[in-house]
């Protein structure tokens, strides 16, 4: 992998046949914490067309967070114990790609009614853009430590749930 960082220009992403969103959410009480992660490439243009923008990039988008997060709920529904959830973004950041793209990541919040014993997810990020895209969730439910992971692959927009003892 880092021989393909040589081929890449300086400040280019490199191309990649990956397309995948990872996410880390706790679990603490009625509080969702959801932490994704996606290709800056990738996302971009999923916003392009989101917005109908050819020409959005993120680092010159001064209203990036609010679209990111219209994007999100539209895309990712969280319904805790049939109560439909709806995401606030908290912070948001970018890390550097090992072979020389970025990564942005978002952190959001949900807020259940109570705290949660069943969590029904659909996560269709990207996969309007890429036939290949996955989506990983991986759930903490804290203070027990249980955790719950759900595969989204091949654009299912079928809901999955995961259970927590109670």
């Amino acid at each position: 992998m880092l021989a393909l960082a040589a081929l890449v220009p300086a400040g280019a992403a490199a191309p990649h046949d990956i397309h995948t969103s990872h996410t880390r959410a706790v679990v603490e009480g009625r509080t969702i914490l959801w932490k994704v992660r996606l290709f800056t490439d990738d996302l971009e243009k999923g916003l392009q067309a989101y917005t109908a923008r050819p020409s959005l990039t993120l680092a010159k988008e001064p209203k990036r967070d609010s679209i990111f997060t219209a994007y999100f709920n539209s895309r990712v529904g969280l319904t805790a114990d049939g109560a439909k959830l709806r995401a606030t973004l908290v912070q948001s950041g970018t890390d550097r790609d090992p072979v020389g793209g970025t990564v942005h990541w978002y952190l959001l919040q949900f807020e259940a009614p109570r705290a949660p014993v069943s969590l029904s997810v659909v996560n269709t990020l990207l996969t309007e853009q890429f036939k290949n895209q996955t989506n990983i969730v991986l759930f903490l439910r804290m203070p027990a430590e249980e955790r719950r992971t759900l595969y989204f692959g091949d654009g299912s927009a079928t809901a999955q749930v995961v259970r927590f003892d109670k």
